[in-house]
């Protein structure tokens, strides 16, 4: 055998023994980052100590203070589609829930949760008309 298949085969060998001793660790390798996260979940701001690699320890950095957060606004309910129909509809006046189904070609059912909805947000409004009760665009709206 000569000089250049030994090395060749010695290279092969070696990196066998690399890719198995790698599949070995492969592993724990991932529980250590599992846990390495977990802990520092659990420690963040405390002043434990980082476990390193080699299993020395180091000082957790001084945690960085985080900046106060913004008051939250409410947020605006949004429309489904048949709330937008709906408000469609009575950008051209006042309509009853029996005038919507037509405009809107929605059931009765659907019409009553939708207008439900858009009542409590603000919207639309009751009124009446020749009687009935109607609704229509809220002036806050």
């Amino acid at each position: 055998m000569g000089g250049a298949a030994v090395a060749a085969d010695l290279l092969a060998r070696v990196r066998a023994e690399i890719d198995v001793r790698l599949a070995e660790l492969r592993p724990s390798v991932a529980e250590y980052e599992r846990l390495r996260g977990a802990a520092g979940a659990l420690y963040e701001g405390a002043d434990a100590p980082v476990v390193e690699a080699g299993g020395g320890a180091r000082p957790r950095p001084a945690a960085t203070p985080r900046p106060a957060a913004k008051p939250r606004q409410p947020a605006k309910p949004r429309l489904g589609a048949s709330e937008q129909a709906i408000v469609a509809a009575l950008e051209h006046g006042s309509h009853t829930v029996s005038e919507l189904a037509v405009v809107t070609a929605m059931s009765g059912p659907d019409i009553r949760e939708s207008v439900r909805r858009l009542l409590r947000a603000g919207k639309i409004a009751r009124a009446r008309r020749e009687g009935r009760v109607a609704y229509a665009l809220s002036d806050t709206a």
